[in-house]
């Protein structure tokens, strides 16, 4: 994976998304569309979360040090444990804000600059999604995937926010435009149930990766080769611990040798970590490998 190329993508997608973010907020005030107005503000928080995930970004790719000695991985599933917080509070808010508005009789909105500024965004945040999502095929960056999310969630918005105001002027052209006040707060309480989906989606990782539950498929590999080679080897035991931050996996293998275990020279050891090294599949730099070796069961506890 290319990290200046992921650094790049992430800097490109927060100026647009800041910059959708005001053409929002202005939108919302002039029109009096609390859903433009919410719309708006999503994307400012949005951007403050992609700031977030360009520093991030900027620091996996640099080494280790005496202070972080593992590197910056863990920080990947705490920007997007943020994210996804966010995602879920503003959409709480959002449908509060939908309900009392239904409730204090609706509300009157400017619907020509509300459709205009709905359909222009609709196009603009799918071409921009589409766009990154190709991107990613080739950088393979979880943090873009993530991020990506929330030019969807925008272009949901957009695309909601289009069709329930032509809803709306199609009901004050028959005549029914008392009806027609109670769009805007219904549409945040619909767009606020549509957030709900994109921030469990972020949510449920990046909570396993902040708590350290171990991965299931990661540890089932684990498991699936060691069992493999104990097989061929003749190991008397072995035990495996595997954990996850972000893109990082990090998997200790502890094996018990048979005291008669024919071992005459050090590279012995060193080959059986590359069978199961390989076994494990390519290594790259996200992957921490450590295998250790022992005559004594004390030692794997």
């Amino acid at each position: 994976m290319s990290n200046r190329g992921e650094q790049a993508l992430l800097k490109q997608s927060t100026i647009l998304m800041f910059a959708v973010a005001i053409a929002g907020i202005v939108t919302g005030v002039i029109s009096g569309a609390q859903s433009i107005l919410f719309d708006g503000f999503f994307s400012l928080i949005a951007t403050f979360i992609k700031v977030l995930m360009l520093i991030t970004a900027k620091l996996i790719a640099k080494k280790s040090n005496d202070r972080f000695q593992f590197g910056y991985w863990h920080l990947e599933p705490m920007v997007l444990l943020i994210e996804g917080s966010f995602l879920l509070l503003i959409a709480i808010y959002a449908f509060l804000n939908g309900v009392f508005g239904i409730i204090n009789g609706g509300r009157e909105i400017e619907l020509g600059l509300v459709i205009i500024y709905a359909a222009v965004f609709t196009v603009v945040e799918f071409a921009y999604f589409f766009y990154v999502r190709h991107r990613n095929r080739t950088l393979q960056s979880s943090l873009i995937q993530f991020d990506n999310i929330s030019w969807l969630v925008d272009a949901m918005l957009s695309v909601g926010l289009l069709v329930s105001f032509l809803a709306a002027l199609l009901l004050k052209s028959q005549g029914y435009g008392e009806w027609a006040v109670y769009v805007d707060p219904l549409i945040l309480i619909l767009l606020a149930l549509s957030m709900l989906a994109p921030a469990l989606k972020i949510l449920r990782p990046a909570l396993r990766d902040v708590l350290g539950i171990a991965p299931d498929q990661l540890d089932d590999k684990v498991r699936e080769v060691m069992d493999a080679v104990q097989a061929r080897h003749g190991f008397e035991d072995y035990v495996s611990y595997v954990q996850k931050h972000g893109r990082a996996r990090f998997i200790e293998i502890h094996v018990v040798l048979p005291a008669d275990y024919p071992l005459d020279k050090v590279a012995t050891l060193d080959e059986l970590r590359e069978e199961i090294s390989t076994g494990l599949g390519a290594a790259d730099k996200a992957r921490w490998l450590t295998i250790s070796f022992t005559g004594d069961r004390k030692w794997i506890a």
